[in-house]
């Protein structure tokens, strides 16, 4: 059995449709002689395949299995400056901190307060055993720096309200970063590779043509519906002009397909 709160029910679809992928991401609870994964408010969980102690959730869980398909694509080495937009817990972030190492630079970017608050506490918990590498950014990323307004909703579902309308959770007016204002705030010189999981809004972030005049990073996308359409056409049309080739590729244990964005 899976639990997740009402308001959440929108996410009834995907459960129902992958449940295994979303049931064996933690340990479950045995409750009455019922297996028990308990996603209805945020709590600590043990992940399936990670070592370091338990994960904090805003809701649904991470499964390890989809990490893992980023890393084995971004070739991360020691060193090395990572861009996780759409942080949403903070485990992607640590498993790109444990690959980058101490030397490197992994910025966490999400805009809902109550993902951000799952993600310091996980970084927290992480930062106790190793130095960490995670530097966490509040706010949303976009194709300016003027702020939008953002349906916070607890889940991995958070986008601005012109993508996935007011019904989705509480309407906050968040702080909004252009890729080349993660990299001014951050004062780096280098960016390897971006995981881009921002519900639409990769329809419009890939737009900085000053970012991309002087950085080449890989970059995989989980594209979303926007207007009735995939985003993966805007994606791949933004980054086209930089020498970048997209292929679309199964998404472990989900529907939707992740872009490989090779420079």
């Amino acid at each position: 059995m899976i639990r997740i709160s009402r308001g959440h029910a929108v996410y009834l679809k995907d459960i129902l449709a992958l449940f295994d992928y979303y049931h064996k991401a933690v340990m479950p609870s045995n409750v009455d002689g019922v297996s028990l994964v308990d996603y209805s408010s945020p709590r600590y969980h043990d992940v399936i395949g990670y070592d370091l102690g338990p994960i904090m959730f805003p809701s649904l869980a991470e499964p390890v299995v989809t990490a893992s398909q980023y890393l084995e694509f971004a070739g991360l080495s020691a060193g090395m400056t990572v861009f996780d937009l759409g942080a949403y817990s903070g485990l992607s972030s640590i498993m790109f901190s444990q690959a980058v190492g101490q030397d490197g630079i992994v910025i966490a970017v999400d805009a809902d307060p109550i993902n951000l608050a799952c993600i310091h506490r996980n970084v927290g918990r992480f930062n106790k055993g190793t130095a960490s590498s995670i530097r966490v950014m509040e706010g949303a990323v976009w194709n300016n720096s003027n702020g939008i307004e953002f349906s916070c909703e607890g889940n991995m579902g958070g986008s601005a309200s012109s993508i996935v309308g007011r019904n989705r959770g509480q309407m906050l007016r968040v702080r909004t970063f252009t890729l080349s204002d993660l990299v001014h705030l951050n004062g780096i010189t280098r960016v390897d590779f971006i995981k881009c999981d921002i519900e639409g809004a990769e329809s419009v972030v890939f737009e900085d043509n000053k970012f991309f005049d002087r950085f080449r990073p890989r970059i995989i996308v989980e594209p979303h519906m926007v207007n009735g359409g995939l985003t993966s056409d805007k994606v791949i049309a933004d980054l086209s002009p930089y020498g970048y080739t997209c292929r679309s590729i199964r998404q472990e244990g989900a529907e939707l397909p992740l872009i490989e964005c090779i420079p």
